[in-house]
């Protein structure tokens, strides 16, 4: 029975990837960076980073443990505001928070996570996962997922036209010689 109770104990305190991962987005976005990779490393989370700019030399390495990252997120908590306003769904805390959360639903492993700025509204994101549970699996639905997920995300932040709805919108021109 005393074993049940220890892995009770450490079942409680197990953070989620969104949780872990928005983190350590909040404690990057300060730099200027134009590249990040975090690797999993047991329970540890490795961080490296490059700056912006034209050289290619990693400017941040650190290694980030359970322990550390439940701190960072109490002082996240303390400095919330008591009143809701939307957050930038492009801030790399929110990218992070939801290529945490992806794998959270999927119940996986994170493996390693990859994000690249590369430009003022485009950023690139790579989630390397690993499913927690054996069995079958579909690939096809978790890829579905995740594109139906950023589909979603961005006509959030954009409205798309359908292709009918632009053709409907243009205006009739005829080409034809005048004789």
């Amino acid at each position: 029975m005393a074993n049940g109770a220890v892995n009770l104990t450490v079942a409680q305190k197990k953070m989620r990837y969104a949780s872990i991962l928005r983190c350590l987005g909040q404690a990057l976005e300060a730099l200027s960076l134009k590249a990040v990779e975090v690797k999993t490393h047991g329970d540890d989370f490795v961080v490296q980073a490059w700056n912006r700019g034209t050289s290619m030399a990693m400017d941040v390495e650190k290694i980030y443990q359970p322990d550390e990252i439940r701190k960072m997120d109490a002082v996240a908590r303390q400095q919330r505001k008591p009143f809701f306003e939307p957050p930038d769904l492009l801030s790399l805390s929110q990218v992070f928070r939801l290529a945490g959360n992806y794998v959270d639903r999927l119940h996986g492993r994170l493996l390693r996570l990859s994000w690249q700025d590369q430009s003022d509204k485009i950023q690139s994101v790579t989630v390397q996962w690993e499913p927690m549970v054996a069995g079958p699996q579909n690939n096809n639905t978790a890829t579905a997922t995740i594109e139906e997920l950023c589909i979603h995300i961005y006509k959030q932040r954009k409205k798309i036209n359908l292709s009918s709805e632009r053709e409907a919108h243009r205006p009739f021109v005829s080409v034809g010689r005048m004789n």
